[in-house]
């Protein structure tokens, strides 16, 4: 795995994205970002002081495994902040939370070849020391908020990528996440409703107590 190092970049995902037949893995680490993304073409502030990092990976599984990437990423960002002592959940599919906030956006870009990913960019956006902007303070959170000291980023960002490349695992993915149970708001492209959330099954989809089933593309999940 070759690792690469940004003072300043656009976005570390569309860095990668655009590296044609790359032959292995490659790891980028930028201080900040001026067009970070996050889903569904979302905007992503990125303060010096976070973590921004993407991680290419070649022939990461089979297409019709392609949800074990977004849970793999989801624990890495879980296991990493656990590492520093911060408690973090998971709320569907992949938006990380501490103290009710959410503290990381992570945004996997996928190409596929026949029956194959045949590589995945996964980006990865964590609050560790930056100032959190006012326009997002009472939705975000920061580790250095949650611990009341600064961590030494690079370490973070070594952290994280080690944890990227271990196995998923379906049962501790379900263990970390939100609302399973409870009543939340689902929104979809023309309706706002109150559901509950029975279960999310192996392949990602979201599984309600009436048994409507949903991709992460398809509708977007607010506490009730």
């Amino acid at each position: 795995m070759k690792t690469i190092y940004f003072d300043k970049i656009g976005s570390t995902n569309d860095y990668l994205k655009k590296i044609k037949n790359p032959q292995e893995d490659i790891f980028v680490i930028a201080k900040t970002q001026d067009g970070g993304r996050g889903t569904k073409g979302r905007s992503f502030i990125c303060r010096e002081g976070g973590v921004y990092a993407s991680l290419l990976k070649l022939y990461p599984c089979k297409a019709e495994e392609s949800f074990s990437i977004m849970m793999c990423s989801a624990l890495a960002v879980v296991k990493t902040l656990s590492a520093f002592d911060v408690k973090a959940k998971i709320k569907w599919p992949n938006d990380i939370i501490v103290n009710d906030k959410k503290i990381c956006g992570i945004l996997i870009e996928n190409v596929f070849e026949g029956d194959d990913v045949a590589r995945c960019v996964i980006g990865v956006g964590l609050n560790v020391n930056n100032t959190l902007d006012d326009e997002i303070k009472n939705i975000a959170i920061s580790t250095k908020q949650v611990l009341n000291k600064e961590l030494d980023v690079n370490t973070v960002s070594a952290t994280l990528c080690y944890n990227l490349y271990l196995e998923p695992d379906y049962e501790e993915y379900k263990k970390h996440l939100l609302y399973i149970g409870e009543e939340v708001t689902i929104i979809e492209q023309k309706s706002t409703y109150k559901a509950f959330i029975d279960d999310v099954l192996p392949d990602g989809r979201l599984k309600l107590k009436n048994g409507k089933l949903f991709s992460s593309a398809e509708i977007t999940l607010r506490q009730s």
